[in-house]
């Protein structure tokens, strides 16, 4: 805060009036640059430090994915019951099928070898609630905007699976009959259970692929942060969209 004191003297000429008020602008205007200056250095500073934690977000973020996209091994599972359905011929009003346990653990995604981890957003968040992102320039923050949209997309395709394998599992405890430890399961079903059963092991099937679709475009994204890329958009209309998809599904065109 600039004070400004009158003059110790009568002012007694019109000049010497003129001297003193452009005095006290050029003093206004040196300590106004001086503040200019100082908030231009601590944005710089914001800047390069957002942009830091940014890119060590998302080389993290790779590893997290990395790990995750191992959920294409519980695929098998589904694929194997419903050809086992679709195999199985009903015995006074019954099928009974045999089947490998679920390898997901209930009340989890994933096994116990393949955990699922949720990629962190800490810090777009935290920039985003307390408007650093104003910092970084536009295309910057159009390629974090498009990530965090994916991300809200990519939470949904998890809870999918989710609640799918959840499902299942229920259906397990009521409908089948577990065997000795690494014995597969026997299931005695209706040929209702039994389409039941098959529609929710399609439809997890299905869901899993969705998410490991969006992993592999969020793995995009990050890849292009962590190399301080900022065309993320141009690289994505351009890209092979294959890399996305599932590699069974690919194998097949």
């Amino acid at each position: 805060m600039l004070d400004v004191h009158p003059p110790h003297h009568s002012t007694s000429t019109l000049r010497d009036f003129f001297l003193h008020i452009a005095t006290i602008c050029v003093g206004l205007l040196i300590a106004i640059g001086l503040e200019q200056t100082v908030e231009a250095i601590h944005h710089h500073h914001q800047r390069h430090q957002l942009n830091e934690d940014l890119i060590t977000e998302a080389e993290s973020n790779q590893q997290v994915i990395a790990r995750n996209l191992r959920m294409h091994d519980l695929e098998p599972w589904f694929v194997t019951a419903e050809t086992a359905i679709a195999a199985a011929s009903p015995k006074d009003g019954k099928l009974h099928l045999t089947l490998p346990p679920p390898p997901w653990v209930p009340g989890s995604l994933g096994t116990a070898e393949i955990r699922y981890f949720a990629p962190s957003e800490a810090v777009w968040t935290a920039a985003k609630e307390s408007g650093l992102i104003a910092l970084l320039p536009v295309e910057q923050t159009r390629m974090e905007a498009r990530l965090a949209h994916n991300y809200l997309l990519l939470g949904a395709a998890r809870d999918r699976v989710y609640d799918d394998c959840e499902s299942i599992i229920a259906m397990r405890q009521r409908l089948s009959q577990p065997g000795p430890k690494g014995s597969p399961d026997l299931w005695t079903l209706t040929p209702e259970q039994a389409e039941k059963l098959s529609i929710a092991a399609s439809e997890t099937k299905v869901a899993i692929q969705a998410l490991l679709f969006r992993l592999r475009w969020s793995q995009v994204y990050e890849e292009g942060i962590a190399k301080g890329e900022t065309k993320a958009d141009v690289n994505m209309m351009t890209i092979d969209q294959t890399r996305f998809e599932d590699p069974e599904d690919q194998d097949t065109k």
